[in-house]
């Protein structure tokens, strides 16, 4: 098992399991699958077209196929965090080398590099640099500095808040506005946090989650009650994000 860790500004260390070569080629292989799919329902729904006007659902089959071969890979990873449907389906996610979700540029960049690396034949060049580096990155990866990893299937360890009374929806209601100042970076950051606690150190995790009170306090005026420690304020406000943010 390949590890890699990641230190964030206040120096405090998170670890990913690297995803192996045979993990991605699986989940290459569903997403295949599923591409072959969405070609043969699209050549069928053109058939059609070719009744109203000669060769315009050929026209159609060949612009669906290229979507299909250039944008499946960037819009899934782009709109699922790293993640496509093959990807999600083996566990495995797309970051960015310092740990963060990868941006619609780094999605952009590894998917255009995938015509080299799927060169001559399945992609015998990508499977060759990968398997002579420690992280297995094809070229798209290395152009990118981006990094295939495990998603951590562990149960949710955040309780959804209830919102019984009237003052509890009133609550749910404020908390939601003042988080969706945040960004989407600042958010994944938060619930990443909060569902890594139990691997930093107590030092660590009382320092990381009171430094999070404080910029919350000093950005969205939002603070713990007189009784309520740190922690379990920012796991209340990630529970609310997590109503609304896939990780």
């Amino acid at each position: 098992m390949i590890l890699h860790e990641v230190l964030t500004t206040e120096k405090v260390p998170f670890s990913y399991r690297v995803a192996g070569l045979g993990a991605r080629f699986l989940a290459w292989l569903i997403d295949l699958l599923f591409i072959v799919l969405l070609g043969i329902i699209g050549a069928f729904a053109a058939i059609p077209l070719d009744m109203v006007t000669e060769g315009m659902g050929t026209a159609v089959t060949r612009i669906w196929i290229f979507c299909l071969t250039w944008v499946y890979f960037l819009f899934f990873e782009w709109l699922w965090s790293g993640q496509t449907p093959g990807k999600r389906l083996m566990g495995l996610r797309v970051i960015q080398w310092r740990g963060t979700a990868i941006t619609f540029y780094d999605s952009a960049l590894r998917n255009l590099i995938r015509v080299v690396d799927s060169l001559p034949v399945f992609y015998a060049v990508g499977f060759v640099i990968a398997s002579n580096n420690r992280e297995n990155r094809r070229l798209g990866d290395l152009a990118a500095n981006t990094l295939v990893v495990h998603v951590e299937r562990q149960g949710k360890p955040i309780q959804a808040l209830t919102a019984a009374t009237e003052a509890d929806r009133v609550r749910l209601a404020f908390l939601r506005q003042r988080l969706s100042q945040l960004t989407r970076d600042q958010k994944e950051t938060l619930l990443d946090l909060c569902l890594r606690r139990d691997q930093l150190r107590a030092t660590e995790r009382v320092r990381l989650f009171r430094a999070t009170v404080n910029y919350l306090r000093e950005r969205l005026d939002l603070a713990p009650g007189e009784f309520e420690s740190d922690e379990k304020f920012v796991l209340q406000l990630a529970a609310v994000l997590s109503e609304r943010v896939t990780v």
